[in-house]
C-alpha cells in the first residue's frame, strides 16, 4: 500500500510517499481502508522533530474516517461483525510511536472501533476527530467545566476552540471567545466575541460585562502568549480558576507567562496532551459525539479541503498552513 512516511525529522522534505506492507492484523484488530485523514498541527510538529517522543521511521497521521475491510476476533479468527462499517477514529500514540493514517490502510483495535456519524461524509468526519478529542480532554478531563462557569476561549474560531465552545455550551457555561479578526468571522450566538484589537482587549471586554475577577476557566486553544496573559488578569482570585494550555510547537518550547498575575490569582494550570486517553476511552467519546452530531446537538464542519495524498506539494503546503494557522478550513488527506 502507499503511505506518507518520514525516516528522519527536521524538514517537511523528509516526508515522502512510498510503498509499504499492508498492516498485518493481530487477534482483536481490524483493518480500515482510509477514506480521509485530517491534517493536524501535531502531524506537522512530528515531522519537524518538535515532539521528542516520536519514533522513526514513521507513517504520519492521527485522524481517520474509513471503512472496515478485515477484522479478527480475540482468538484470531475472521470476524464479519464490523465488515463494511463506516468508522472514524483518532488519538492515542498513532502517528507518534505506531504507524498513522496518512496511508491507504490503518489497523485499529476492534474494541476501539466507533461508527462515524451517519449525517457526515468521510471528508467531514475525518477532519474533526482530533480537534474534538482535544476539546473534550480540555473541557471535561482537565478543566471540568460546569454549569454556570464563565469561560474564555483563546482561538475560538479554530478547530479545537470552536469544538470547545460547543462542549462548554452543552454544559451550561457562559462563553467568551477571542478572535484575531471579526472581519470574516461569524461567531455562534452562544459565544460573546472579543476581537483582539489591543493588548488589553480581553480584560477590557470582561470588565465591560462586569465580570472582572469572575472568570472561572481559561482555555488557550491557540498558543498566543499576549492574549493568554491578558486573560489571566480577568480570572477569579479564589483559588478555583483553571487554565488549560495547548501544546507549544515553538522549537524551544518556551512561552512567557506573567507569574505575578498567576500566583495572585492562585490559579491551576494544566497542559493538554492529546494522547492521554486510551483507545476505549476515545471510542466512548466518539460514540457520544457521533450521536450528538446525528441528533443536531453538535455541529460538524461546514467546509473541508481535500488533498490528494500523491500531491506532495499540496500535502506539505497544508502542513505549513496549519502551523501558521493561515486557514480556517481544515484539510484532509485522501489516499
Amino acid at each position: 500500500m502507499q503511505a506518507l512516511r518520514f525516516e528522519k525529522t527536521g524538514s517537511f522534505d523528509n516526508l515522502a510517499l512510498g510503498n509499504v506492507e499492508k498492516p498485518l492484523l493481530a487477534p482483536g484488530e481490524a483493518l480500515v481502508r482510509v477514506k480521509a485523514a485530517g491534517i493536524n498541527g501535531s502531524d506537522a510538529a512530528a515531522v519537524l522533530g518538535v515532539l521528542p517522543f516520536v519514533t522513526l521511521p514513521r507513517t504520519s497521521g492521527r485522524d481517520f474516517s474509513g471503512e472496515v475491510v478485515e477484522a479478527l476476533d480475540d482468538t484470531g479468527a475472521a470476524s464479519s461483525e464490523w465488515i463494511g462499517a463506516d468508522v472514524w477514529g483518532t488519538g492515542s500514540e498513532r502517528g507518534f510511536t505506531s504507524d498513522g493514517t496518512f496511508a491507504e490502510f490503518v489497523k485499529v483495535p476492534v474494541a476501539a472501533l466507533s461508527r462515524k456519524p451517519t449525517s457526515l461524509g468521510h471528508l467531514e468526519a475525518g477532519s474533526m476527530t482530533l480537534p474534538w478529542l482535544c476539546a473534550w480532554i480540555t473541557v471535561d478531563t482537565l478543566a471540568n467545566v460546569k454549569q454556570g462557569d464563565n469561560v474564555i476561549i483563546i482561538g475560538a474560531r479554530g478547530g479545537i476552540g470552536s469544538a470547545a465552545a460547543q462542549l462548554c455550551k452543552d454544559r451550561g457555561a457562559r462563553i467568551f471567545g477571542s478572535y484575531t479578526s471579526l472581519a470574516n468571522a461569524t461567531p455562534p450566538p452562544y459565544v460573546t466575541p472579543i476581537e483582539l484589537t489591543s493588548n488589553t482587549a480581553i480584560r477590557d471586554a470582561i470588565a465591560k460585562e462586569g465580570l472582572q475577577n469572575k472568570i472561572d476557566v481559561l482555555l488557550d486553544c491557540a498558543g498566543y502568549e499576549q492574549p493568554l496573559n491578558d486573560a489571566l488578569f480577568t480570572m477569579t482570585p479564589k483559588g478555583t480558576g483553571r487554565v488549560v494550555v495547548m501544546a507549544v510547537h515553538a522549537k524551544d518550547g518556551m512561552f512567557p507567562i506573567n507569574m505575578r498575575t498567576f500566583y495572585t490569582k492562585a490559579l491551576t494550570m494544566k497542559g493538554m496532551k492529546s494522547s492521554m486517553l486510551g483507545p476505549t476511552e476515545i471510542k466512548e467519546f466518539l460514540d457520544m459525539l457521533a450521536a450528538k452530531i446525528d441528533t443536531g446537538a453538535f455541529e460538524g464542519p461546514k467546509a473541508v479541503h481535500a488533498i490528494d495524498m500523491k500531491d506532495m506539494n499540496a500535502v506539505t503546503g497544508a502542513l505549513k498552513e496549519i502551523l501558521k494557522r493561515s486557514s480556517h478550513i481544515r484539510s484532509v488527506i485522501v489516499p
